[in-house]
Order: structure tokens, then C-alpha cells, then sequence
């Protein structure tokens, strides 16, 4: 999809991040790379919703030995990010499901050609009716992001993933909605960020504010020095 659109997302982070952002200290964020991302390698962003980045920020810093982030969160906030992007693989159309199910079946011949198996989409836990750990789903995109670069001539790369999950309970029993609802996207090209701005009512945090809440963060990752592993009993926000 090559359609250049302006749009409104959210980043739930630690407020030092948030400040350093908005403030220029920080250019971008560090892309994630785990092999259940949903969307594959990028930057994580909720389009145009503040609360529900707000709620990922929070369930990080609570479960802080679950791993939802790379870097503890030791004061849940939310930084928000104008986007300008011209090149979209949109799971929400035709297209980018088409060129989904394409790269899904070159990428799945050439693992069984290689005798390695093909990765799989599986719950966390018996209770994960989410089904967060996407192996598959996030194989096929990094798959397809370099299969792109790599034919000769180069095909343009596509700048960012666009897709939406039902995730939650549903809100009424026979409900086709879910509480956790949401547009995901992950961004490959940091050079699609316009600006990072302050959600309505939030302030930059004064020096002293600032210097205590990046030692609250120091602590928190000096607790949490482990490897970023995310195991299969666990469950996503």
C-alpha cells in the first residue's frame, strides 16, 4: 500500500523516555525484535489511542518480571508521535493480506526446503484464548522485510506494519468486541516520525522530577538484569 496518510499514534514507555522524546535528548525509539512480536522488528505504537498505551505501560511496570518491554518501566506514561507514511503493509486490506498469504507460502516452501520447521502461532498459557505468542505471524514479516531488499533490484521497503487485534474479554457475552481492542503498528522508518508531543494534561517533568524519576528507573533495571525471555505460561496486556 503506497498511500502517504498523517496520522495520530501512542507509545506507552517510562516518563524519562517520554521527556527525553518530546525534549530531543532521545531522536527514536529502539525498535523491538523478539521472535512473538505480532507486527515483526519495529517500533511499537497504538493508533490514536492514549489509554490503551497508557494501560501497556502500566501492566509492564506491574509485572515487571513478565518482560512486556525491554527496558523496565519504573513510571508508567505515554508519548505520543505524529507519523507520516507512505508505504504501509495494512493488514486491515485486501492487499496487505494478499501480500501476506504470498510471502506466507514462499517463506513456508523454502523452511521446508531447508528442512527447518515452520514456526507456529500458540497461546501463552491455557487461559490465553489471545493466542499472544505469534511466532508465525512475526517470521512471515521479517521474512518478507528482507525479501524485499534483497530481490535486484530492491523493491522500496515497506515503512510500517498497520494491523488490528481483538484482544480481552469480549464486552457483552455475544459481543463481537473485546475490551482490549486496538490498532497496532510498527514502525521500520524512524524517519516517519514528524514530531513527538505531550498527551492533553501532561507536563514535562522539572530537572529535580526528572533526576529522581531516572533513578527510580536505574533501580528498576538493575532488578531486572536478566535476559528478555518471554516464556510460554505467561500472558500479554
Amino acid at each position: 500500500m503506497s498511500l502517504s496518510t498523517a496520522l495520530i499514534a501512542y507509545h506507552g514507555c517510562d516518563v524519562t523516555t517520554r521527556d527525553d522524546l518530546v525534549s530531543g535528548r532521545l531522536k527514536h525509539l529502539t525498535h523491538s525484535n523478539n521472535q512473538y512480536d505480532w507486527l515483526g522488528p519495529g517500533a511499537y505504537f497504538f493508533e490514536g489511542d492514549v489509554e490503551r498505551a497508557l494501560l501497556f505501560a502500566q501492566a509492564s511496570h506491574q509485572n515487571p518480571a513478565k518482560r512486556y518491554t525491554a527496558r523496565p518501566i519504573a513510571t508508567p506514561a505515554v508519548v505520543g508521535a505524529v507519523l507520516q507514511v507512505q508505504r504501509w503493509l495494512d493488514m486491515t486490506t485486501q492487499a496487505g493480506i494478499k501480500e501476506f498469504s504470498l510471502a506466507y507460502q514462499v517463506f513456508a516452501a523454502a523452511q521446508s526446503a531447508d528442512g527447518k520447521p515452520v514456526p507456529t502461532n500458540s497461546p501463552a498459557s491455557d487461559t490465553d484464548a489471545d493466542v499472544i505468542y505469534r511466532a508465525l505471524d512475526n517470521a512471515v514479516f521479517t521474512w518478507l522485510h528482507l525479501a524485499r531488499a534483497s530481490q535486484e533490484p530492491p523493491r522500496p521497503a515497506f515503512q510500517a506494519v498497520r494491523a488490528a487485534f481483538h484482544q480481552g474479554e469480549k464486552v457483552a457475552p455475544t459481543s463481537g468486541f473485546h475490551v482490549s481492542t486496538h490498532i497496532q503498528i510498527s514502525l521500520q522508518d524512524n524517519n516517519c516520525v514528524v514530531g513527538w508531543f505531550l498527551p492533553a494534561g501532561a507536563k514535562l517533568l522539572t530537572d529535580q522530577q526528572y533526576d529522581e524519576a531516572k533513578a527510580k528507573l536505574k533501580d528498576a533495571q538493575a532488578a531486572n538484569k536478566k535476559p528478555r525471555i518471554r516464556v510460554k505460561n505467561e500472558t500479554a496486556p
